[in-house]
């Protein structure tokens, strides 16, 4: 609706419309959260609507039920009903039915159906899931049969005046009282040992002439009847398709629908002699109170064959009458809720204790009231309905409130049935309360109220709009964000409004609201300019929720919105900082790459002049060496103590400088890019048992055990012989000058399948390991372990001597070979270094 018909309108006419959507708002809710199910249909039973309650009965949702048929959910066989249903209700009248319902599992359940013909002529069909209230009817109908038919078998007792007669008659009320499909008396034939027929009821298709069963433990003799003899006790089979003691009559058993039976011994002269059988169309029908009255049943007639005195058979009568006066007054108390029977006059016939203990009065005081005394004045007059409708159609049910002796209101659902009983109409009813229900609704309200509240103190805008792009809704958040009353902005159209007609960068947006209509869910998060009243313009991130009709079409859309200029604004100043940021960083960048490559190239300068420089003074090293050798071996002529001692401390300083300048020579060429790796075949078993004999004699000196562990798929490795043998000596000799007791292990094993890199190629490697049993490496100095010239044993107070390299130049030279080397240690409990080498080695320079 546009502004200028909003002004147009009478007063008379926006009143009535504001009824007429108040009302269907009412419709609405009660359509919505009714318990029962609500379907809406055209005049052909095809359903143009459906509310929560049978969406959840039936399994489908809303959108799957709209479009279906009332034939869609009923089952096959009450289909031919719908059609005169359909006449009937066309022809204006309600119309009330039981039907079978078939959910969306394929499941079937019994429903109440109530259909009336709503004004504009469509159908309003109300259902009810009576699933639970047949499944009673059905108990309380089994029981009662059951009972009736126990008080005609003893009534056949008394005056029934032989054997025969009284089995036939017990055969029959069973069949035809007692709702059994066949019942039949077998009597015992003490010389074959058979269980001949003696009565029989209910064996349409002779089922007896085609079996065969005995009291004996023969495979005839197995079955229920056998059973129930031998054993003196009842027997129960409750599934006749699974039970193994039917085994031999299931075919026959199938062939005539039976699914469960019993069978009970019946005696005489103080022995079981015969049983009584009985077969009923439904598994499980057979529970405790079945049971107990069929087993009642025959006692009383083992008691008629024992040839009691007139007198012991009326005192039975009056034992089984009091039984039944017990069971009844025992079914009516254990009743949930209050129980209660009164006649047409509302004269209360009998109730339970429940109902005296929850209303208050004395069973005298009920006796003398009248139903409408317990409630309240004002719903008298719709409880006087409800007893009338039991009355007139033969049950209804209402919710009201129980009023109490004390004053006292409970919140209570009643239901009533017409019963006749002795002749006369009665109404028997029982009421749950329905207290915990009802607080369950108003904790629901509150919700709501709360909802409402806090959507109108909510800090961000919650607007509603139309199909149409008219505000329905905005919250006094809202309104005071962008300067309206609710009366002033509400009906207004969004373009124009809290929206511009052109945004800043001069793009129309007149159609926004379409676009957004047309295409919901590329809107569902949207950022877009927008306006206040004093034409401020603000920059706002909306999250849209469309609501669709039944036919997909937009009813209304409910938006939240926050501001976020200010965001906007940082994030501008942000994004041109970064700009004048990564400027400076490319320059500084520029700057810094030409440093290192002058850094580098001062580098290899250097890495040149000290391999230069190691080679000429290795030579001079070498000779002072050897001539010392030479002198302490006494070629000279004779030394004295001190001078052999001196000599030694020469020779062993000229050793380790020596050892100095070959790692700082290696270094040298590795960094220089000078070293070169040759590959060769050799036994790798072999190279570590030269290592361990070289360096056995230096871990004997210091009380160590040198252990090797290798396994036996090792042989030929490709790859630099002497310099694998450098680095397993350098580390098997690290491991040797940081441990002082214990002992060292070389392990080697072969990897068939290695992958050096995640991106490389998985190919065989060896794996090296040397384990001490030291003092370890602290997890800080862990990182330090393979850079040059640095040594975890610092300082004036160092205990090992060492230049630094070894280990640099163990993971330099393993990666020229292809390999690789890691560390594993913890301080005070030994060190583990792992060599991985290819087992074809690919070696560069």
């Amino acid at each position: 609706m546009t502004k200028h018909h909003v002004k147009n309108q009478t007063p008379a006419v926006a009143d009535a419309s504001s009824e007429r959507e108040a009302a269907e708002a009412r419709y609405r809710a009660l359509f919505e959260y009714a318990p029962d199910g609500i379907l809406i249909a055209d005049t052909q039973s095809y359903y143009l609507d459906a509310n929560p309650s049978i969406c959840k009965m039936l399994g489908y949702s809303r959108d799957e039920l709209i479009g279906m048929h009332a034939s869609d959910i009923i089952v096959h066989s009450e289909i031919p009903h719908i059609q005169p249903a359909l006449d009937h209700i066309n022809a204006k009248q309600d119309y009330i039915r039981e039907w079978l319902l078939k959910r969306k599992d394929g499941s079937v359940f019994s429903a109440e159906i109530i259909v009336t013909t709503m004004p504009d002529g469509k159908l309003l069909g109300m259902i009810r899931d009576i699933t639970l209230f047949k499944q009673q009817q059905r108990e309380i109908a089994q029981l009662s049969r059951l009972y009736a038919a126990l008080t005609k078998v003893n009534q056949a007792i008394i005056w029934l005046p032989n054997q025969e007669q009284l089995f036939n008659t017990l055969c029959r009320i069973l069949v035809e009282e007692g709702g059994f499909k066949m019942a039949w008396v077998g009597w015992n034939n003490p010389k074959t040992n058979q269980l001949l027929p003696a009565a029989v009821w209910g064996d349409d298709n002779n089922y007896l002439s085609t079996i065969k069963v005995y009291s004996d433990d023969r495979p005839e003799g197995r079955g229920p009847s056998g059973l129930a003899f031998r054993s003196q006790k009842p027997y129960i089979c409750n599934d006749m398709q699974q039970d193994a003691a039917t085994l031999a009559w299931r075919e026959e058993i199938n062939r005539r629908g039976f699914r469960a039976s019993a069978a009970f011994p019946i005696r005489a002269n103080n022995k079981v002699c015969g049983t009584i059988s009985v077969y009923a169309e439904q598994p499980l029908f057979f529970q405790d109170k079945e049971i107990a009255l069929l087993e009642e049943a025959t006692d009383n007639i083992s008691f008629a064959l024992e040839n009691l005195a007139r007198e012991e058979n009326r005192k039975q009568a009056e034992m089984i009458a009091e039984n039944e006066t017990l069971f009844s007054d025992m079914m009516i108390e254990s009743m949930p809720g209050i129980l209660y029977f009164y006649n047409h006059e509302g004269k209360f016939l009998r109730w339970n204790h429940n109902f005296q203990t929850i209303t208050g009065y004395t069973n005298k005081e009920i006796s003398k009231m009248h139903p409408l005394d317990f409630f309240a004045p004002e719903e008298k007059a719709g409880i006087a309905e409800k007893i009338a409708e039991v009355f007139t159609h033969g049950q209804a049910f209402v919710e009201a409130g129980l009023l109490a002796k004390n004053g006292q209101k409970t919140p209570y659902l009643f239901t009533g049935r017409n019963v006749t009983f002795k002749g006369i109409d009665c109404l028997v009813g029982m009421g749950i309360d329905i207290s915990e229900r009802k607080n369950a609704e108003s904790k629901l309200d509150q919700s709501e109220q709360k909802y409402r509240e806090l959507v109108e103190s909510a800090n961000s805008i919650i607007l509603r709009w139309n199909a149409q792009g008219c505000v329905t809704f905005l919250n006094s958040f809202g309104q005071q964000f962008f300067g309206y009353k609710s009366e002033e902005i509400i009906g207004q159209h969004v373009i124009g409004t809290i929206v511009p007609i052109t945004d800043s960068a001069g793009r129309d947006l007149q159609d926004l609201m379409q676009k957004i209509c047309l295409d919901t869910r590329v809107f569902e998060q949207n950022v877009n300019e927008n306006m206040r009243r004093n034409g401020e313009r603000v920059w706002i991130s909306w999250t849209n929720k469309v609501v669709l009709d039944t036919q997909g079409q937009v009813l209304e859309i409910l938006s939240i919105g926050n501001d976020i200029t200010q965001r906007l604004q940082a994030e501008k100043e942000i994004r041109e900082l970064n700009a004048s940021l990564e400027k400076r960083v490319a320059e500084r960048t520029e700057e810094l790459q030409s440093a290192l490559v002058r850094a580098e190239a001062a580098d290899k300068i250097k890495s040149a002049f000290l391999a230069t420089m190691s080679h000429e003074l290795r030579t001079p090293l070498n000779s002072i060496i050897g001539f010392t050798g030479i002198i302490l071996q006494g070629m000279a002529g004779p030394l004295n103590p001190e001078q052999s001692k001196q000599l030694g401390m020469v020779r062993g300083s000229a050793k380790h400088l020596l050892e100095l300048i070959n790692d700082v020579l290696d270094i040298s060429k590795i960094e220089a890019g000078q070293l070169e790796v040759r590959s060769e075949a050799f036994n790798l078993i072999a190279l570590i048992e030269r290592v361990v004999s070289l360096l056995s004699p230096i871990a004997e000196k210091k009380g160590l055990l040198l252990r090797t562990s290798i396994t036996n798929d090792l042989g030929n490795i490709v790859s630099d012989r002497r310099r694998l043998e450098q680095i397993l000596i350098n580390l098997v000799n690290n491991a040797i000058k940081f441990t002082e007791k214990g002992g060292v292990t070389i392990t080697a094993e072969l990897l068939t399948s290695y992958k050096i890199k995640p991106d490389s190629v998985a190919a065989p490697f060896v794996k090296l390991s040397v384990a001490d049993t030291g003092i370890g490496i602290k997890p800080e100095d862990l990182a330090l372990l393979f850079q040059p010239f640095r040594q975890l044993d610092s300082g004036l107070s160092r205990m090992h001597e060492g230049t630094g390299l070894g280990l640099a130049i163990c993971r330099r030279l393993l990666e020229l070979m292809g390999g690789q080397i890691t560390a594993n240690s913890s301080w005070s409990n030994g060190s583990e270094f792992i060599v991985l080498l290819p087992l074809q080695g690919e070696t560069k320079s």
